[in-house]
């Protein structure tokens, strides 16, 4: 439905206009109706119409002032002018706001009225349709020439240079007019990619609002050229035109400050690493394909910044010979509830900002840390499983800074501490929690339910009864479950035979051992490993 505001002083002509209009016949519909023309601002802000009429003399703002306001919200909107004032001066005014129709009221009939929002109507069916066909045209042509400037971008990063000639004919056809001067290649790259790509509901939607955003800031005459490497990446080229006036670094470099201002304002983060300008196609190759691999820089860069690309050195040292240290201590921040776990997992992250390990290193002790303290939690059943072992992989394999590392593992192990003090809180009394510690600390033993309600100072019996009533397990059933779980971290994670595995867990006979695993997991230790 075409929407309509009318807008009089005089409430019988309001009541009139509605009446006498054969509105909804038309297609039309009238979302209100005003007394003067401040009234109908404040209803544009909820709704916008396409067609207005109006009367010329009315309180606070008379039509004319409401004319120009309102095509500064909708240009295209269709007025009608409703005027007891038969003078020219008023129909001239009204000429110069681009209002086609004016009619006197002393004349008018809603015949005339009908006639002419017919037309009107017609008119704004007509040119949506246009505007529509227009819009799907732009939209391919969009499309069609993103598909080949993405194609261009990577067949000169991943194919030879054949036709240097060629080579520069669509580079001047993407943009780059003068390519007789030095280019210079920019990196751009969003920051806290998987957060972005949630918050847009998916990859495509984010995409799609990173380009229009580079598009309109950089994509112009005068300015540069975008192409889209990859879902992460997107290369800028700007001519680079040496003058004594102006420093084509200082320029280039207002361009990015503008850029990344712009993906601030609807909330995403962008960082991008510059590059020396190119003279030929030959270098810029190189230059582009060293940005596009210069992975270990960029995962220790700070987000949200422009940087220049250095040769990056990353440490021989072996990472993994400060595990031991390192889940230790995170170990330990869980079951004390530790309020520094931020200090602590900071010095970390400090100590691999230091050193500068290699990304890949770093993901995996990452990884290495995440799925122990993981595997230990969940084993012992402390803990409702928000961070499965597979997410954990995906998560952290696609994080590509040492900030996006640092948050999640700051979150991690809040959530750990966090769900730490929820079992303390509901749990089952001290006695259930100082019996669960006392099993998690001699696994190694055989364990009896006596000894551990001599511990406690219960009767066995009464021990009995409420752990169950507490837990919904008997005492035998859950340290059976514990050990069965060690047992499985076991095989997964070490070369021990199963004679050893039951040795280790207190068990000194070794079928009663592997009775036991099977009855639990369904398989028996070698079939679980084999699987595994």
């Amino acid at each position: 439905m075409i929407k309509v505001i009318i807008a009089d002083d005089h409430y019988p002509v309001l009541e009139f206009l509605y009446k006498a209009i054969p509105w909804e016949q038309l297609g039309l519909e009238v979302i209100a109706q005003c007394s003067d023309g401040r009234e109908v601002l404040e209803h544009c802000g909820n709704e916008v119409p396409d067609i207005l009429i109006t009367d010329i003399g009315m309180p606070r703002m008379n039509g004319l002032e409401l004319i120009k306001s309102i095509k500064a919200i909708n240009p295209d909107i269709q007025v009608v002018i409703l005027s007891c004032h038969d003078e020219f001066q008023y129909a001239q005014n009204a000429l110069k706001e681009g209002v086609k129709e004016y009619i006197l009221k002393e004349s008018l009939q809603p015949e005339e009225l009908t006639k002419v929002l017919r037309q009107l109507s017609e008119s704004i069916r007509a040119n949506a349709v246009v505007k529509q066909k227009n819009d799907h045209l732009t939209h391919v042509l969009d499309q069609n020439t993103a598909s080949i400037k993405n194609e261009f971008i990577r067949n000169l990063i991943s194919n030879p240079i054949i036709n240097e000639h060629k080579w520069l004919s669509e580079l001047q056809q993407f943009g780059i007019h003068d390519v007789t001067q030095p280019i210079m290649p920019v990196l751009i790259y969003p920051n806290r990619y998987l957060e972005q790509k949630e918050r847009f509901k998916g990859e495509e939607l984010f995409s799609y609002a990173f380009d229009n955003v580079v598009n309109e800031i950089i994509d112009k005459p005068g300015v540069g050229v975008s192409f889209r490497h990859s879902s992460k990446q997107t290369f800028l080229l700007f001519s680079f035109v040496k003058s004594l006036k102006i420093n084509p670094y200082e320029i280039i470099r207002g361009h990015l400050v503008v850029l990344l201002r712009s993906f601030e304002r609807i909330g995403i983060t962008v960082s991008a690493v510059t590059y020396e300008p190119a003279a030929n196609p030959f270098e810029m190759k190189k230059s582009m394909m060293t940005l596009a691999f210069a992975n270990d820089q960029r995962f220790y860069a700070s987000i949200g910044s422009i940087y220049k690309w250095i040769p990056f050195k990353t440490s021989e040292a072996d990472l993994f010979a400060y595990y031991e240290k390192a889940i230790d201590e995170l170990r330990q921040l869980i079951p004390l509830e530790s309020l520094d776990y931020g200090i602590v997992i900071k010095e970390w992250m400090q100590f691999l900002r230091d050193e500068r390990f290699q990304a890949d290193s770093v993901r995996s002790w990452i990884l290495k840390l995440m799925m122990d303290i993981e595997l230990k939690y969940n084993s012992l059943q402390h803990f409702h499983d928000r961070h499965a072992i597979g997410p954990l992989h995906h998560y952290i394999a696609q994080m590509d800074t040492i900030h996006e590392i640092e948050q999640f593992i700051l979150t991690f192990i809040r959530d750990k501490i966090l769900l730490a003090g929820e079992i303390k809180q509901n749990s089952q009394r001290l006695e259930i929690h100082e019996a669960k510690k006392y099993v998690t600390a001699r696994l190694h033993e055989k364990i009896g339910m006596e000894e551990v309600a001599q511990i406690l100072n219960l009767n066995p019996s009464y021990f009995s009864r409420f752990f169950k009533s507490e837990t919904g397990e008997t005492f035998t059933e859950y340290v059976t479950r514990v050990k069965m779980e060690k047992a499985k971290e076991k095989l997964n994670q070490s070369g021990s035979t199963v004679e050893q595995i039951a040795e280790s867990l207190g068990y000194d006979n070794t079928s009663y051992f592997i009775k036991l695993f099977k009855a639990y997991s369904g398989y028996s230790p070698k079939e679980y490993r084999f699987m595994k």
